[in-house]
């Protein structure tokens, strides 16, 4: 059998997913409360991540939209 459409996927685990939204989160405040600049890319990952994790989106620009929200919430 051939396969003519292969739709390769990954897959994350809740509790990894969990535990890289608690290291970024940790890594951010800890540069935060250094005062060393860049924190925010930290902050943003974990937003991103938290979002996919606790959020329901259908559509990429569903995704974007939130978390641009977010973002204009914090910032």
């Amino acid at each position: 059998m051939f396969v003519n459409d292969y739709r390769p996927t990954k897959r994350v685990g809740i509790e990894e997913l969990d535990g890289c939204i608690k290291l970024l989160s940790e890594a951010a405040e800890a540069l935060r409360e250094e005062g060393v600049m860049g924190y925010e890319q930290y902050e943003g990952a974990a937003l991103a991540l938290s979002l996919i994790r606790y959020g329901k989106f259908e559509y990429p620009h569903e995704f974007v939209g939130v978390f641009e929200n977010k973002l204009a919430e914090t910032y």
